[in-house]
């Protein structure tokens, strides 16, 4: 699954440049080069996890950058409906600050570029990208030999942020342009740029870096006889509605010293209105496995066997790996590709009875935990939404995905999703679906 993960975003990744390649072969491909240099801070305590901040004493030490990207501009329909926006790919690299204890990264991602307004003398546009990054420290080779097993994340002096070489890489950023001469613009911007693995590897906080950019831009001299004629149509959607069904696999990690990777997947049904050629508002059905819900015993180095995270109390029948929830789906679309932002409540969670807050507790179900390991909840209880899932606090009954489609032929599509509880990622799906 993790192999296969990777494949299908690097795929991803270059499907920017196949496809402006075969638009080349038929017109002028125009394309412009832009090198910035970005500065900022990592702040994860601002997502609910202030562990980093006190541990490795981010958002004190500077995070430093640089990135060098080329811009596509191809006659598609699809991006002439987001105000002639363009694609194309970046190559980032990091110093991810404090005395090198948190090392480097090295990112490599696509973006699509969104200008929001564009007058002769300014550009104001949003950059929306997707990547894979690569981390030079992580736990597993920061961590101190005898206390990769045995010693807390709390005292451990390794980067328990990250637990792999391999992540996903979130870069989304507003900019500022500014031309000047020839071609040459000067460059501002800022935006949130995040790292993690998804939960594939554990430990995963993940970092949250909040920076500051300033460039150069360069758009060469092109011949406007040789650019396409290009009309456009004011209204691309084939149809008003459109009804979706999608199956993606996942397999994540629970905990850094458990080491065991468990299986899990996401059965998803729903039906959209075509608003406008770039928005859908959708709803739908979601079922989701998770295989670290059963009781079992596990094993990590040399510790021996313990029972396992989220297992104690388990149902012996599987009963709690099964979620079933319903979610408000709205999504942009870009010609075949369409990125939603779920949010869903649970309708059936056994997960919640196995998980225990004394803060938002009633004393009936103190004393139902304390007898049985399990407390009873209805659809809706207090929790702490902001720290969703992180430090053995409660998922809640509030879920959220990032979905990502690309619609093929003979009504079919590939899917990414990730699942989240608000800043805290459970598992990355990949799939495939049908459409009609």
């Amino acid at each position: 699954m993790k192999r296969a993960t990777y494949i299908l975003l690097l795929l991803a990744l270059s499907a920017p440049l196949f496809a402006a390649r075969q638009d080349s072969a038929k017109h002028r491909l125009d394309m412009d080069y832009r090198v910035s240099f970005r500065g900022g801070v990592i702040r994860n305590d601002l997502f609910g996890n202030d562990k980093l901040k006190d541990i490795c004493k981010t958002g004190i030490n500077p995070t430093l950058g640089g990135e060098f990207a080329i811009a596509f501009h191809p006659d598609w329909q699809a991006l002439h409906e987001w105000n002639d926006a363009s694609v194309g790919v970046a190559l980032s690299a990091y110093y991810l600050g404090n005395n090198e204890k948190l090392g480097y990264a090295i990112a490599p991602y696509a973006f699509l570029d969104v200008p929001l307004v564009r007058v002769p003398h300014f550009v104001m546009g949003l950059r929306l990208g997707l990547g894979i990054a690569f981390l030079t420290k992580y736990y597993y080779n920061t961590a101190i030999p005898d206390r990769i097993y045995g010693g807390s994340l709390t005292n451990s002096e390794g980067n328990y942020c990250i637990g792999s070489v391999f992540n996903f890489h979130f870069p989304e950023a507003i900019y500022l342009e500014f031309p000047i001469k020839d071609g040459w613009a000067i460059t501002a911007g800022g935006g949130w740029y995040h790292f993690s693995n998804g939960s594939t590897i554990q430990p995963n906080t993940g970092y949250n870096i909040f920076a500051g950019e300033l460039g150069v831009r360069y758009v060469p001299p092109t011949n406007a006889e040789l650019r396409p004629c290009w009309t456009k149509n004011p209204d691309g959607r084939k149809k008003n509605w459109e009804v979706e069904i999608a199956w993606a696999g996942a397999a994540r990690q629970v905990y850094y010293m458990d080491r065991q990777t468990f299986f899990g997947f996401t059965l998803q049904a729903a039906a959209y209105w075509r608003a406008h050629n770039v928005f859908r508002l959708g709803g739908g059905v979601d079922l989701f496995y998770d295989n670290s819900y059963v009781r079992r015993e596990t094993t990590y180095g040399r510790f021996g066997r313990i029972p396992g995270t989220h297992t104690i109390a388990a149902r012996e029948n599987g009963a709690d790996c099964w979620r079933l929830g319903v979610s408000v789906q709205p999504e942009l679309v870009v010609g075949k590709l369409t990125c939603g932002f779920h949010i869903g409540v649970y309708l059936i969670d056994g997960v919640k009875n196995l998980e225990f807050d004394s803060k938002y507790a009633t004393e009936a179900q103190k004393a139902e935990w304390q007898a049985t390991g399990r407390v009873t909840k209805g659809i809706f209880y207090p929790y702490n939404i902001l720290d969703a899932g992180q430090g053995g606090y409660p998922d809640g009954w509030l879920y959220t995905q990032l979905v990502l489609r690309y619609h093929l032929p003979y009504h079919l599509f590939i899917q990414g999703n990730m699942k989240t509880h608000i800043s805290k990622v459970e598992f990355i799906c990949l799939g495939i679906g049908a459409y009609l």
